[in-house]
């Protein structure tokens, strides 16, 4: 059964920088991250390198940038073999800016 989902970010800072990355999370906690954007007041600043950053004004506008694919655990294996990690690069991941009831109705995120 498939219980691994890679995440795949992809934006671009001011025609200047591609942002991109990936990471390896569970079925369960990506879709605890998209029920917790659902409560998340916009826009959010996501920052980047040492003072960069990206303004997302709607969920929509930040959500556009993942994708997300279901994996194997053969999958899951080759990317570990080849990058060491189960994630590389950049994920902004904006974590612990729903209202307090959010956390308290739902808890915090599973690993």
């Amino acid at each position: 059964m498939l219980k691994k989902v890679l995440i795949i970010f992809e934006d671009n800072w001011a025609d200047e920088m591609d942002l991109k990355g990936f990471d390896i999370i569970s079925k369960a906690e990506w879709e605890y991250k998209k029920k917790e954007l659902l409560h998340t007041e916009f826009p959010i600043e996501v920052g980047f390198g040492t003072n960069e950053e990206n303004t997302y004004e709607t969920r929509e506008d930040f959500i556009k940038h993942f994708k997300a694919h279901k994996i194997s655990e053969k999958e899951e294996s080759t990317i570990k073999k080849f990058f060491g990690n189960w994630s590389f690069g950049h994920i902004p991941f904006h974590e612990g800016d729903a209202p307090d009831s959010f956390y308290e109705e739902h808890g915090f995120c599973p690993d």
